[in-house]
């Protein structure tokens, strides 16, 4: 166990081969992806909020039958929703940022030397000193948001999201199991990453690129909110743990 989490289990349970026939089709899904834009990601949300509501309810994980696709549209909605509220803080930063390194080689494309060097600094200070700032900002966001969509996903009902009070509560009752949630989702994102690139390299092998970049997108969509699933799940029992134990000595 690792934090709270069984990653024997939380890792390999995909793979089943009972789950087979799901796999192959959260792959086609995945691919679809590369070719329209959002829907099919609000839907591979969707089945992960499946995932997550198993081990809500203290079932062992397994991929589930792609037969109410309605279903996994709406609940994915309701999490991609959740995730872009809780992220406007970053967008805030990220905007401007966009906007003055699209706009600026254009404002002085026909502009004399001495021009461009009195705005430069002031460009690579906007730039860099605010990708800086981001990127702290996102990780911490990073951390945070699977407990707000876990509350939503609990629910099923989005106006849980701003229930700031009930979810934050459990977030902090388990601090380092959402981190530990993130740490393995980044981590595996990182190795199948690093994979990837090894394969790229490779003539032969880089013609399964078409197979495996969307295996990896749903296998890391499941394993996100499987992960986030039990931080979750294990701040809520830690919560109620700690609230018996202030009633009792009270």
């Amino acid at each position: 166990m690792f934090f709270g989490f069984n990653l024997n289990e939380l890792l390999m349970f995909p793979f089943k081969e009972e789950n087979r026939k799901h796999l192959y089709i959260g792959i086609a899904v995945s691919l679809l992806a590369f070719i329209v834009p959002i829907a099919p990601y609000i839907v591979l949300f969707g089945y992960g909020a499946q995932i997550a509501k198993q081990i809500l309810n203290n079932e062992s994980p397994h991929l589930v039958a792609w037969d109410d696709w309605g279903k996994l549209f709406k609940d994915g909605l309701k999490v991609f929703g959740a995730r872009f509220i809780i992220g406007i803080p970053i967008l805030i930063f990220v905007i401007p940022i966009v906007i003055v390194s699209f706009i600026f080689p254009f404002m002085f494309e026909n502009a004399n030397p001495n021009e461009v060097e009195r705005f430069l600094p002031i460009y690579f200070l906007i730039v860099f000193g605010g990708t800086c700032f981001i990127i702290p900002i996102s990780l911490v966001m990073a951390v945070i948001i699977p407990a707000a969509e876990m509350k939503v996903i609990e629910t099923d009902d989005f106006s849980a999201l701003f229930r700031f009070k009930e979810w934050w509560q459990i977030f902090r009752a388990n601090l380092g199991g959402f981190i530990a949630a993130f740490g393995i989702y980044y981590l595996l994102s990182f190795v199948l990453a690093f994979a990837i690139q090894i394969i790229f390299a490779t003539i032969i092998l880089s013609c399964l690129l078409i197979v495996l970049m969307p295996a990896i997108t749903f296998y890391i969509t499941v394993i996100m909110y499987a992960t986030a699933a039990v931080a979750y799940k294990d701040g809520k029992a830690k919560l109620a743990q700690t609230s018996e134990s202030s009633n009792a000595s009270a």
